[in-house]
């Protein structure tokens, strides 16, 4: 794992080496094991290690081929790069090295950039061929974008990068606080568009490639999800259990590949727990597992986590949480993710993996299984209560239950209500944190927008499938930026089996009715005077096919409790002894988030303590301090 740098075509003009390596060195927490620079025909190319495989100087990058003439910088790992070593072995072609950067690039040079297609992994990277009159350069980015890859294009060139700040140091310029990434910050917690908080930096999308060759620039993708959604061939429950128990176990025994010491995240949910169970399968040694929780009553699940880590026998940690350590750490944290924190919990992974890096220095973690098998139980099954509005005169009770949910609206379509129902802050609230002076209706077309286009992808499916599809093509981004962040700033590296290509397609062919199951017919009868709220986890199972696979693994206490976020007492922090610190931090009247915020309605909440009464207004309050914090922060590189 790694923090990769490019500096391409003439806008090297105007960078030194030694700028570029002050701008690397800002990700030296990416790789703190070796670093790596080199000018290339006039590009530059810089990396920095984190080593895992192949513990060497022989995984050194930029790596080179033919002659010194194709040259690579790679962020990721790629798992079966053993399998693709061979079949090239196999084909007449040597390696000098071990490492999986060597397998990619050789891979490239023997298939041409069709090679990705070949890689199971998380990856980012970057070829450039000069063995033709004319450079090709090759952008690439893993196919549900575990692996971030930010870029800023001008006149004479780009910047790419791992981290935003590096392109901000040698673009020595400032970049207008982009507008739609505050909207969608506070109606879906971070950016959905593939931008940053920064307008003219934006993320590489998913499954797809840029292909540079001199004044041409294609945007090419190379991995389709909606060609796997196909859910009409019913192969039966125990087709469904017996493939998905093989491909987990396979998605996991490839992520245990490592030359150094490796173990899980445990926090006694589903996911955690039955990765931990699967490794312990392949691990002649204990597992070392970490879970981390507040001291506050009911802020941990440690009690769930002791249970797995008992059975497994397991060497595991429970890190416990003060307030005060968690406000200490939430400005650094924001450094390290050039943008605001998405949610609370993001303090407390980065502090566990602070801890767990003093043992470990690989953890796979469980994100990405709810996307896939239905787990946000009450979203998924709000389609039918989009499918039966027309219905509500059932009873008087459904009708006030639906009223007070969708405040009294009805939906012509699938996607209004789908945003609707997504967005984290409804139009209200929405609209008293933010500046009346500003049009965010109109803001908000392109992000309804990319949800439009995300729904038209699979226009002939399900609604709840439409729903699934778009959480995983759009919701799980940001999942995976905070997984990279909070682990990378402690310099380990995070794997998500979750997240493998093959486990994802695979679960788009099984039907919905194998993920929210019924729990009988009686269930479902009686859900059809209720709404999503009042159904989920009573009268159906969510995430029913995995867990009806975990039951080999896990007992039912752990599989068939009740889901529980990753709680953070914001409300009590927030209406007590924060409450100065906030006011403090908002009453600078020089941040240019006043620019964007209502900060007289804020300052209102905090001096009123209204907050500790509401949880979810708290959460809200929470958001406009961290971009508070980050405009602060990046006073020097933002306008308005």
């Amino acid at each position: 794992m790694c923090g990769i740098l490019a500096a391409l075509g003439n806008i090297n003009n105007n960078i030194s080496p030694e700028d570029f390596k002050s701008a690397l060195m800002l990700q030296s927490h990416r790789g703190p094991d070796d670093m790596g620079f080199d000018e290339f025909y006039g590009d530059k190319l810089g990396h920095t290690r984190l080593s895992i495989m192949d513990l060497s100087s022989a995984g050194h990058q930029p790596m080179y081929c033919d002659e010194k003439k194709v040259s690579l910088i790679f962020n990721g790992e790629i798992y079966n790069f053993k399998e693709i070593r061979q079949n090239l072995t196999e084909a007449g072609i040597s390696f000098s090295t071990q490492s999986d950067t060597e397998v990619l690039l050789k891979s490239y040079l023997h298939f041409g950039i069709d090679c990705v297609k070949k890689f199971n992994g998380m990856f980012a990277f970057i070829i450039v061929d000069k063995r033709q009159d004319e450079d090709c350069i090759y952008v690439v980015r893993d196919r549900l974008g575990i692996k971030p890859l930010f870029y800023y294009q001008s006149d004479d060139g780009y910047i790419f990068s791992s981290e935003v700040k590096s392109i901000l140091a040698l673009a020595k310029k400032k970049f207008p606080l982009n507008k739609r990434s505050v909207s969608s910050y506070f109606s879906f917690r971070y950016s959905i568009l593939n931008e940053t908080f920064f307008e003219g930096i934006n993320n590489l999308e998913p499954a797809s490639y840029l292909f540079i060759q001199g004044e041409n620039v294609e945007h090419i993708k190379y991995w389709n999800l909606a060609e796997h959604v196909n859910q009409d061939d019913d192969k039966g429950e125990a087709f469904y259990l017996e493939k998905l128990d093989d491909i987990m176990h396979s998605s996991i025994k490839y992520r245990m590949i490592s030359d150094v010491p490796f173990g899980a995240y445990l926090s006694g949910g589903v996911d955690s727990s039955l990765v931990t169970a699967i490794m312990s399968h392949y691990s002649d040694k204990p597992i070392k597992t970490y879970t981390i929780g507040f001291e506050e009553e009911g802020y941990n699940e440690f009690n769930f986590s002791d249970i797995v880590a008992k059975q497994y026998k397991s060497q595991h940690k429970a890190i416990k949480l003060r307030g005060d350590d968690y406000f200490d750490t939430m400005q650094d944290l924001i450094n390290f993710k050039d943008a605001p924190l998405s949610v609370p919990n993001e303090v407390p992974l980065y502090l566990m993996s602070k801890e767990l890096k003093k043992d470990i220095t690989v953890v796979l973690s469980g994100e990405g299984a709810d996307e896939i098998f239905g787990g946000y139980g009450r979203i998924f099954r709000s389609s039918d209560d989009f499918l039966n509005q027309s219905d509500l005169t059932a009873s008087d009770t459904t009708v006030k239950a639906f009223d007070k949910k969708y405040n009294g609206k009805r939906f012509e379509n699938d996607i209004d209500h789908f945003i609707d129902n997504y967005s984290y802050s409804k139009e209200e609230i929405k609209g008293s944190l933010l500046s009346k002076d500003i049009n965010w209706m109109e803001i908000d077309k392109a992000l309804k927008q990319k949800l439009k286009d995300r729904f038209d992808e699979v226009k002939e499916q399900h609604y709840q499938t439409k729903m699934m599809y778009t959480f995983e093509t759009v919701h799980l981004q940001g999942l995976l930026a905070r997984v990279d962040m909070t682990t990378m700033a402690a310099s380990v590296e995070a794997r998500v089996p979750f997240v493998d290509h093959r486990l994802v397609e695979f679960a788009f062919s099984i039907p919905n009715k194998y993920k929210l199951k019924w729990n009988s017919k009686e269930d479902q009868q009686k859900a059809k005077e209720m709404i999503s709220d009042e159904i989920s986890e009573v009268h159906d199972t969510p995430k029913y096919i995995l867990k009806k696979m975990s039951e080999k693994y896990l007992p039912d206490e752990i599989l068939y409790r009740k889901k529980m976020g990753f709680p953070v007492p914001i409300d009590k922090w927030l209406g007590g002894d924060f409450a100065k610190i906030a006011i403090n931090i908002l009453s600078d009247s020089t941040n240019v988030a006043n620019k964007v915020i209502d900060t007289a309605f804020v300052l209102d909440l905090l001096k009123n303590n209204k907050l500790s009464e509401d949880h979810n207004l708290a959460l809200k309050v929470w958001m406009v301090l961290n971009l508070f914090i980050f405009c602060k922060q990046y006073k020097d590189s933002l306008e308005f």
